[in-house]
Order: structure tokens, then C-alpha cells, then sequence
């Protein structure tokens, strides 16, 4: 029964968390009278089951289940809003958002620095002010630089937070929100899941007071201990790749591992390693539980007052709660810990139970402490990789040796998580099989225990071993990355394909002797298959991402696709076209842009597009950029981006792909020295059988009144961009009434410090009779020209509602 049981509890909990809102108490008592009545039918059948019919035991044994089933999936989900309906009272309230609001608490992580300034979660104690209830975790920003790069408070002025302080604040808070766009992360989901209730920024310029400096409270030791560990780290090694990779493997800190490196660790498929993984806590556990029964074993008599299976467990349970303190209990490390004490504890007992039984009692642990664990992916890859293994390896006639059983795990563990990996991440790692037998045994076994031993006990000597051996594996890994056929992307499949493929992989993984084992791995064949509709000649799909204060827009006929602009720049290691734009072309399986256009150097439109070219190939790239922009030089460190071709943009320029055409009707050849580069944007305008669509990059008054001059007759479109985001600098009435658009889109991040669009701004729009749209209420928006002379609107976060969203 616990098996079906669990399927019931993982239904009910994943079903709750699909919901656009919470429940009301009329759904609850509609759901409620329908359990009563399948109560009630369950009572007839078995009251109209007549005796001595042979299949009446069984049906009534099926429906005792079945109904067991749905009633466990029921108090599972009313669980699960009551957790999240509790969570959720402690969120900002919304009319406290960007004020100045007093706090006082104590640094309960390790500070991250950056080129920006310092960000850091910090617990609230108290604040001075109360009609702004705050959450009780918030995550904070010290900026040290403005939006734009230049210095906002000089670095010197700055206090340098340490984990542990208590410290008081003015601050700026925001409640979670998420740039919404298909198959993408969403923050505000992570912030739930995490428990924090906001984030904002401290202001610089009002008084900072830190109270104490050290707070002795669990929350603030732990993190003081883990940075120490982290500066011995940096200390003894310095500011190197593998000092950044080791404070990862320790401490839980990735924010210092170089872009490049984490590109690295995704293509070879071992980026799981890199971090406080479930695969090392189970390592450290396995030895703590092997050491502590070897000295059970050196003293008999011990076990006359302890078991030495018992006193292994603890040994192992007190090694794993270890790491995961200096890991900081993060919500992952968190969920591998329950797992871990669960099947420590249940190993521990007198009497023997089925594995299944085991695996089936940790996920009752896991989701009854958190809820929001079937939201992340590791979730289900830590839970599927045991029950792979243990279908796959176990219950077999002959054991093999232990080198054939570490050979043949990893060839299950890779074949089996095809379909996964490609539905959440749509890449395939074609080298993963031999950089995870290279990678796992050298890190999990040799760098991560030599790292803890060297950064927790005074025995500098084993960090340089441990960096040595990492880098040792990471001159592999760079060896295996530069073949030919190391990664593969792959569009998401469609969800007849991926059970599909699923199935295939459950039939490959039966015992030897099974028929057609073989023939499973066919099934995995339509995951190749590509899942998006096919445009035909005259038709176009457009795509305007939501990349937060910025601009990024996917053109795509039948044949060709144009992307313009890939939006900002956040830090040294995130931009918009590495985490949006990217996964989405990846997801759509778009494996080449025909043009890439850059409308000019600013950082909300240049800033991601490096990284896009960086991990798609483009035929050619046209922008108003000068040779000397900044964004030339990033290329030139690029290998597959130095050598694309950049063509200047200027009107005049024209072409067509599959029917539709492309016009670029600003800015003229020569521009006067004195026009900023809001006003150098390139502007163009897509013709189609079924509408029209107007790109304006960041053009202001000038350039609206120099397009005014020069192609007026020819500005009317079906859909624009609202010039410069709807800034009160542009979209003036006389040029918004020469394009007449019936759907003008604002691109903006959630309360942008610009304040855009103004509301001025969108009464013009819409007293013209437009529909307005803005990316930060209404997610990507995707156009479809495909039929009639007005495009079908798809706003995302109406495709995709969240109940964690319902309050925004």
C-alpha cells in the first residue's frame, strides 16, 4: 500500500502546485461533496458485489486502493496550499514596495561581492514601521555601481558586510518577480520555494549602523563559520578558478566560478558535481557511517550498549548534518539531508524492508517539509537517479564485479535521463558518459574530502592538492569539450513524443532475457523530431521576450530567423541572452540566426547578445554600432563569433525571406555628430501577408521627427515596440498617429527605476484605440501572422498563470 500511497502524496502535492490560485472555500466544499460521493459509490459497488464471484476480492481490493489513492492526493494538496497560503501572508505587502522603509537584522549568508557591489540575505528582527509588516528573510543589494556602470558611492565609503552581523538598514524592497518567458527560471517560483519574501536594495546614502558583530544565533554562526572557511579557501589558493570551485564544493558558493568555466561544466554534463551535490553528501555519509562502525568494531563491548549498525548510522548522519551546515542548509542540500537521515534511519532497524519501501518513506519526508520540491528539477533527476539504479541493478541472478557494476551504473544513469535532460534543459552531452566516469571519482572521492579536510582543519597543504587534482580534471574535461560531437541541442519535445521516449527507456532498462530490450532505444528517436508548428511562405511568428528593462524580439518566417536586440547586461557572470534569450532558442531548436541585429550600444539592448552568438551561430550581423564599440571586442574572444561579418545599418537597406520583407527605414547613411545613441537605433519594418510589424530600438523626438520627414506614407503597422521602452522622451503623438498600431508593446522591467512606460505614454497609445501590452504584466508576448490581417496575441503569463503571481 505505501507505494500507491506515495503516488497519491507526489500527485497531490505536484497538482496543487499547477494551480493560477489558491482555492476558495466553494471549490473546497465542491471538492469535498465529490469525495462523498465517490464515497458513496464505492459503498454501492461493493455492497452490489455478489459472494462467490471469483474476481470479487480483487475489485474490491483495486477500488480500496484507488480510493486510498485519491484520498491521500486530496490531503496532500489542501497540505500544500495550507503551507503555501501561510507562506504567502508573510510576503510585502504591494503598497509597500519602493518606499523607504527602515530594518534591523542579522547577515545569515556569505556575502557575494561582485563588480556591482555586495548582496547578502539578511533575517529581520525588527523594523520601524508598522503598517509595512516585512518578510523574514530578505535578500539585499549594496550597490556600488549604478544601472549604467558608473560609480554610484565610492568603494571606499562602503561598509564591507561579513556574514553573522547585525546590521541597520533604510532599504528599497520589491516583492519576487519573475521575467516570464516559455521555458524559462522563474525567480519569484525560487523565492517561494526559498522563503524569501522580498528583495531590494540598501540605500547608500542614508545612515548604516552595524550593532554587533557577531550575533550568536545558529543561523548567523553557521554563516560566519562558512565564510571564514571560504576566505581560508581564497587565502591559501587565491583568486583562481579552482579557489572558485572549491568554495563551491565546500561552502556552496558558485558565485565566483567564471561563466566560461560553468559553460564547460554544462557541455561535458558534470555540472551536478560542482556544487554541494547530493552525490558528495551521500559520499561523506558512506564514509562517516564506514569509520564509525570500523571503531564499534575495534571496541566489542561497545555494542553491548549501542549496535554498531546503529552507531554507523549516527556516525553517517552526524557527517552528513556536518556538510550540510557548511553547505549553509540550502533548500537542495536541505532536501538531500531528509533523503539521507530517512534511509539512514530505516537501515538502522531490526527488521529488513524493501528498497522501494525506503525510497517511498524519504519522498513522504521530503514533501512533507517541503512541498515545493516537485518544482525543481533536482527533485525528480535525485529520486529518479535511486530508482533507476535500483530497477536497473537490482535484484539481478549475478552480481557484477565492482568495476563492471560502475561502468554499467553509468551507461544507465546516461541513457536513462535522455528524455529528462532534454525536456528540461534541451541539451544532450554526448561526452557526459566519460566525463562523469572521469570526473565523479576524482571529485567525489579525492578533491571534495581533501578540500574540506585542508579549509576546516589547519592543514594548508591538502588545498593545493585538492586544486591540483581539480585542474587535472578540468584539463580533461576541456579536452573531451573540444570534439566534434561532444554536445548536442535539442528543441522540447512534444509530450506524446517524450512518454514515448520514456517508455523506450523502461523497456531497455528490463532485465537481460526480456524481449526486444533492444528495440526500446527506438523509442527515443522521436525526440528529434521537430514539435514547432511550420510556417509557410508569407507567414511570421514573432517573439517579444521578457527580459526585464531591456529589449530582445525573435523574427521567424519558414525558412529564416532574425533576432533582435538580446537585452542587458545584469553582471559579470548573467546577462539576458545566456538565460533567456539562449534557452529559448535552444527550446524552439533554432540552430542558427540568419541576422542578428544590434539597434545600438546601450547596455539593455547590446548586453546579452555576445552571449547568444556565443552558443548559436549567425550568418551575419547588422547594428549602428561604431568599430570601437565594446561589443566588437567581446566577439573577438569568442571563436565562433570572431569571424561573423557586421554590416552597418542605414535606411535604404532591404530583402525577403519566404514571402515576407525586411526594411530598414532608419537612420539615415550619415548622422550629425551630436545625436546620442538613443537616437542611432535601427529601425525596422517587417511586411507580411497578415500584418506588419515596427522594431524601434530606443528612438526618441529627433529620430521620430526625422522618420516623420522622410517615410511617413510608409509607418503604418499592425504591431510595434513602443520607442525607448515608452519613455516620455518618445512616442510622440504625431508619430504614434502615422503608424496607427492596433498592439503596442512596452518592454520594461518590474518597477524600473525609470519609471517606464509613462502613463502618459500608454493613455496616448490607447486613446488611439491600441492595444497595450507590457512585458513585466504580461510575460513574452508571441505574435502569430498566420492568418487574416490582425495577428493572434499570446500573452505568456496568461498561458501559464502561477498562484505565487495571483497578488502582483
Amino acid at each position: 500500500m505505501l507505494p500507491g500511497a506515495t503516488v497519491g502524496l507526489l500527485f497531490g502535492v505536484w497538482l496543487f502546485q499547477q494551480q493560477s490560485q489558491l482555492w476558495s472555500l466553494t471549490a473546497w466544499l465542491g471538492w469535498l461533496a465529490a469525495l462523498a460521493a465517490l464515497s458513496l459509490l464505492r459503498c454501492g459497488l461493493r455492497l452490489a458485489t455478489l459472494p462467490g464471484l471469483s474476481f470479487s476480492f480483487s475489485i474490491q481490493t483495486w477500488l480500496r486502493r484507488l480510493w486510498l489513492m485519491v484520498l491521500i492526493a486530496a490531503l496532500a494538496f489542501a497540505y500544500a496550499q495550507a503551507r503555501a497560503w501561510w507562506r504567502l501572508q508573510s510576503a510585502l505587502p504591494a503598497v509597500c514596495e519602493q518606499q523607504v522603509l527602515q530594518v534591523q537584522g542579522v547577515i545569515v549568508s556569505v556575502p557575494e561581492r561582485d563588480a556591482r557591489g555586495q548582496h547578502v540575505d539578511m533575517a529581520i528582527e525588527h523594523s520601524v514601521n508598522p503598517a509595512c509588516p516585512l518578510p523574514a528573510r530578505l535578500r539585499l543589494n549594496l550597490y556600488e555601481q549604478s544601472y549604467r556602470g558608473d560609480t554610484a558611492t565610492p568603494a571606499a565609503f562602503m561598509p564591507r558586510l561579513q556574514a553573522g552581523e547585525r546590521w541597520q538598514f533604510s532599504v528599497r524592497l520589491k516583492r519576487p518577480h519573475a521575467t516570464r518567458n516559455p521555458h524559462g527560471f522563474d525567480y519569484a517560483a525560487w523565492c517561494l520555494a526559498n522563503d524569501i519574501g522580498a528583495s531590494g536594495s540598501i540605500v547608500s546614502k542614508a545612515p548604516m549602523r552595524k550593532l554587533q558583530s557577531l550575533v550568536w544565533q545558529p543561523a548567523a554562526l553557521i554563516a560566519h563559520w562558512r565564510a571564514n572557511v571560504g576566505d581560508r579557501i581564497e587565502r591559501v589558493l587565491g583568486s583562481t578558478p579552482a579557489s572558485a570551485v572549491l568554495r563551491a564544493l565546500v561552502i556552496g558558493d558558485d558565485s565566483q566560478i567564471a561563466r566560461a568555466d560553468w559553460q564547460l561544466f554544462v557541455d561535458t554534463g558534470i555540472n551536478h558535481l560542482v556544487s554541494i551535490s547530493g552525490l558528495h553528501i551521500t559520499m561523506l555519509a558512506s564514509l562517516g557511517y564506514l569509520c564509525a562502525g570500523w571503531v564499534w568494531r575495534l571496541r566489542p563491548h561497545w555494542a553491548l550498549y549501542v549496535p554498531t549498525k546503529l552507531a554507523a548510522s549516527a556516525g553517517g548522519a552526524l557527517v552528513a548534518i556536518a556538510y550540510s551546515a557548511l553547505a549553509g542548509f540550502s533548500i537542495p542540500t536541505q532536501r538531500t539531508l531528509y533523503m539521507l537521515l530517512t534511509v539512514l534511519a530505516m537501515l538502522s532497524l531490526k527488521q529488513r524492508l524493501p528498497f522501494s519501501w525506503i525510497l517511498c518513506v524519504a519522498m513522504w519526508v521530503v514533501l512533507l517539509i517541503d512541498p515545493w520540491a516537485v518544482m525543481a528539477p533536482g527533485f525528480w533527476l535525485s529520486f529518479g537517479a535511486v530508482a533507476v539504479l535500483a530497477f536497473a541493478m537490482g535484484g539481478r541472478l549475478r552480481q557484477p564485479r565492482w568495476w563492471q557494476g560502475a561502468l554499467q551504473a553509468q551507461w544507465v544513469m546516461t541513457l536513462a535521463f535522455v528524455p529528462v535532460l532534454v525536456m528540461l534543459f534541451n541539451q544532450l552531452s554526448l561526452v557526459s558518459p566519460l566525463a562523469n566516469a572521469l570526473a565523479i571519482p576524482m571529485v567525489s572521492i579525492g578533491v571534495v574530502p581533501l578540500a574540506i579536510a585542508g579549509a576546516v582543519l589547519p592543514l594548508d597543504f591538502l588545498l593545493p592538492l585538492a586544486a591540483g587534482l581539480w585542474q587535472g580534471c578540468a584539463h580533461a574535461l576541456q579536452w573531451l569539450r573540444q570534439l566534434p560531437w561532444a554536445v548536442s541541442y535539442l528543441a522540447t519535445p512534444a509530450m506524446w513524443a517524450w512518454l514515448l521516449a520514456m517508455l523506450g527507456t523502461l523497456w531497455w532498462l528490463m532485465p537481460r532475457g526480456w524481449p526486444l530490450r533492444w528495440a526500446g532505444l527506438l523509442l527515443l528517436l522521436p525526440l528529434c523530431l521537430p514539435v514547432s508548428t511550420r510556417l509557410q511562405p508569407g507567414q511570421m511568428r514573432v517573439t517579444v521576450l521578457d527580459v526585464g528593462q531591456g529589449l530582445s524580439v525573435l523574427v521567424q518566417t519558414a525558412q529564416h530567423t532574425l533576432l533582435y536586440d538580446a537585452g542587458p547586461i545584469y553582471n559579470a557572470q548573467s546577462d539576458a541572452g545566456q538565460r533567456i534569450v539562449l534557452p529559448y532558442l535552444r527550446h524552439l531548436g533554432v540552430k542558427q540566426l540568419d541576422l542578428a541585429v544590434v539597434s545600438h550600444d546601450d547596455n539593455d539592448h547590446v548586453g546579452g547578445m555576445a552571449s547568444v552568438l556565443a552558443g548559436v551561430k549567425a550568418t551575419r550581423i547588422l547594428s549602428s554600432l561604431t568599430p570601437d564599440a565594446s561589443f566588437f571586442t567581446q566577439l573577438q574572444q569568442l571563436p565562433q563569433a570572431m569571424h561573423i561579418p557586421h554590416v552597418a545599418c542605414h535606411a535604404g537597406q532591404q530583402w525577403q525571406w519566404d514571402q515576407v520583407i525586411f526594411k530598414v527605414i532608419y537612420p539615415a547613411k550619415k548622422l550629425a555628430a551630436e545625436v546620442k545613441d538613443n537616437d542611432k537605433s535601427c529601425v525596422i519594418q517587417v511586411l507580411s501577408a497578415h500584418g506588419s510589424l515596427l522594431l524601434t530600438g530606443d528612438i526618441e523626438l529627433y529620430a521620430e521627427q526625422a522618420l516623420l520627414d522622410s517615410a511617413s506614407e510608409r509607418l503604418r503597422s499592425s504591431v510595434m515596440t513602443m520607442p525607448h521602452h515608452g519613455s516620455k522622451t518618445s512616442s510622440s503623438l504625431a508619430f504614434i498617429s502615422q503608424v496607427q498600431p492596433e498592439v503596442a508593446i512596452a518592454t520594461v522591467g518590474y518597477l524600473n527605476r525609470f519609471g517606464h512606460p509613462k502613463p502618459a505614454v500608454m493613455a496616448r497609445y490607447q486613446a488611439l484605440g491600441s492595444q497595450t501590452l507590457r512585458s513585466d504584466q504580461d510575460g513574452a508576448i508571441v505574435l502569430n501572422f498566420t492568418q487574416g490581417q490582425r495577428p493572434q496575441v499570446i500573452r505568456w503569463r496568461a498561458v501559464e498563470p502561477h498562484y505565487w503571481e495571483a497578488a502582483d
